[in-house]
């Protein structure tokens, strides 16, 4: 039996299709391309934007091309927060939540059986183990440890897609990690849909700096990444965590959204383009050379020139190594999309571009501050610049260094140059 399968959104939704595709492959399935011929087509699906969704029904109906006689399934964010939506396509056979993903292997082989039409869809009230996801990479793994979100930012649909905050226990993830290391990965990627409300739904949980003071030590040498935290979430307790581990990377993504004061209170986000630029410092005070990314909303309802403006002026004052850029797009159910001033497309597209072009230069930027310097390099795969090997160092930045080297090796490169903001280097 194939299966085959597409993926959209965030990189949490890209980590569980890789956990899904394991438990298809444990079943006894092959996993094909989801471009050829199968008897199992499953879209995870995305809903966060319009296009999300559209594109989202435009996998299906690719899928139901593809095979008329085939399972087509959607699951995920879109069943999750508008199944009804997906109900009405008739090329869909089973539609699946978030709150039934690790069951999708029994809810398929069902399907498969009674040919019926269903929609599995329910409460998400208890976190969902699923296999690790290794991705492409041998030496990296991401380990999602927490679910959910209960910000409410006005714009935003993801805590009616992902549910109420859920927590994976931490001695389970502490676990998780040793087996991890055992296998052979050498970096862990800490994940979750609001990673630093981990332990967050019940007074007297662990937090992530309890995570992190746990886990660093369990893993050895092995280096931890934290894929993202809030600019409200930076406790003194969670800073001092990231400064006592070597093995945690100096690697902060954290979301800006806006960097005008008047956008930040529409959106719902509770701190100011000030409260921002003051933990950036901080951090650069605490941390030598840091590396800093975020997300940027642009065009959200009532953004004028001046707001933008305001953006990318804190945008450069913090020199951000990586910038993720988001077309602002209504959501049916959240209160931005019944704000006023709605921003036509063109002006977003124009902002987007500007943005994408500045954080292009920005990485460049920040590359160079690195000319010279000591980077520790974990080694993934032969380099397509130098003769040598490629990976990332702690300030996930590229680097292509030169030399014999094995992959999965953690090694000390001095960085001698740089190429469209990656770097050259040679070992130590």
């Amino acid at each position: 039996m194939k299966v085959a399968f597409a993926t959209l959104g965030c990189k949490v939704n890209q980590d569980e299709t890789v956990g899904i595709r394991q438990l298809f492959a444990d079943a006894g399935y092959e996993i094909v391309d989801f471009k050829d011929l199968a008897d199992v087509y499953i879209v995870n699906t995305c809903t966060v934007t319009n296009l999300g969704s559209k594109k989202s029904r435009q996998l299906l109906r690719q899928a139901r091309r593809r095979n008329p006689r085939g399972l087509v399934v959607a699951a995920g964010c879109y069943p999750q927060a508008a199944a009804g939506e997906l109900a009405d396509m008739a090329e869909v056979d089973l539609i699946v939540g978030n709150s039934h993903k690790a069951e999708l292997v029994e809810l398929v082989q069902s399907a498969l059986a009674d040919k019926e039409r269903r929609i599995v869809v329910g409460d998400l009230d208890a976190f969902q183990d699923l296999p690790v996801a290794a991705g492409t990479s041998r030496h990296r793994a991401t380990l999602k440890i927490q679910e959910g979100c209960q910000r409410y930012c006005t714009y935003c649909i993801v805590p009616k897609a992902r549910g109420p905050l859920r927590s994976m226990p931490l001695d389970t993830v502490v676990e998780r990690g040793k087996d991890l290391v055992r296998a052979g990965f050498r970096e862990i990627v800490l994940t979750g849909i609001n990673l630093t409300s981990y332990g967050k739904e019940d007074p007297g949980l662990p937090d992530l700096a309890d995570v992190i003071n746990a886990l660093a030590p369990a893993v050895g040498s092995a280096r931890i990444r934290i894929s993202s935290v809030e600019p409200t979430d930076f406790s003194p307790r969670l800073i001092e965590a990231f400064r006592r581990h070597a093995n945690v990377c100096n690697d902060f993504h954290i979301p800006l959204q806006s960097g005008s004061n008047p956008v930040l209170q529409r959106m719902g986000r509770c701190y100011s383009a000030e409260d921002f630029l003051a933990l950036t410092d901080q951090l650069k005070q605490l941390f030598p050379n840091p590396s800093f990314s975020t997300d940027v909303i642009v065009g959200f309802p009532g953004e004028s020139e001046a707001d933008f403006e305001a953006t990318k002026e804190l945008i450069k004052r913090v020199g951000f190594s990586r910038l993720h850029v988001f077309r602002y797009s209504p959501r049916p159910g959240t209160p931005a999309a019944g704000f006023e001033e709605q921003i036509p497309p063109a002006v977003k597209a124009m902002r987007s571009n500007e943005l994408i072009a500045l954080g292009q230069r920005l990485a460049e930027n920040y590359a160079r501050t690195l000319l010279g310097g000591t980077e520790r390099l974990l080694v993934e795969e032969p380099s397509p610049l130098v003769n040598g090997y490629a990976g990332y160092g702690d300030r996930y930045v590229r680097i292509h260094c030169t030399g014999e080297l094995v992959p999965g090796q953690i090694v000390d490169v001095r960085i001698t140059g740089n190429k469209d903001g990656e770097l050259l280097a040679v070992q130590v």
